[in-house]
């Protein structure tokens, strides 16, 4: 028993060697000393960049415009945009009053909120831009196309990536008041919120 097993050892031994020249050289020589003298392999290397998006280090747009006599004179202010987004992106605005808003009460016959119009003009690193305008008053109701907290689905959809300052900017506009009934004398104010966000 103990020789049949050894013999079927040596056997496989045999066996060994016959196939291991069939094999894949793994062995490579100096010049002189072997036909094989390189070695060629491949080597499969494979990474992904996760999707990110937000604005850039002081790109997101912040300050205020303070106009006197708006109803008047109207106003017009750009505030730029600089995103740090890697592939697509959605941009989106939310209003608190939906128009300039006094909290001075009004008489009989006397407005209290006074319309204007916001922008938005996105660019991509390629080049390629989006732009859309709505009323603020739009924005407060939500029926604008960039209204809202953006999300994959909500907001001004900008294809390309954009990573640098690339001219992209929110407008604030009016033009002189003419709406039928004059806004009481007081201070008006709005506050817009934009977000940003990564989409498909």
């Amino acid at each position: 028993m103990t020789r049949l097993h050894t013999l079927g050892l040596a056997i496989l031994m045999a066996l060994c060697a016959i196939i291991q020249p069939a094999r894949a050289q793994v062995t490579a020589y100096a010049t002189g000393q072997g036909s094989v003298n390189s070695i060629d392999v491949a080597v499969e290397v494979r990474a992904s960049v996760r999707s990110r998006c937000g604005f850039a280090a002081g790109g997101a747009p912040a300050g205020n415009i303070d106009q006197a006599d708006f109803d008047q004179s109207g106003f017009t202010k750009d505030f730029a945009i600089q995103l740090n987004c890697t592939g697509a992106s959605r941009i989106a605005v939310s209003s608190t009053n939906g128009g300039m808003a006094t909290q001075t009460v009004g008489g009989t016959g006397y407005g209290t909120k006074a319309p204007y119009q916001v922008a938005l003009r996105m660019v991509a690193d390629n080049g390629t831009s989006v732009a859309a305008m709505c009323e603020a008053a739009t924005i407060g109701d939500g029926s604008c196309s960039f209204a809202g907290m953006a999300s994959t689905a909500t907001g001004l959809r900008l294809a390309g990536a954009s990573t640098k300052a690339n001219g992209s900017y929110l407008r604030v506009s009016a033009p002189s008041y003419s709406g039928s009934a004059p806004l009481v004398a007081g201070r008006y104010t709005d506050t817009l919120s934009i977000t940003v966000s990564v989409t498909p």
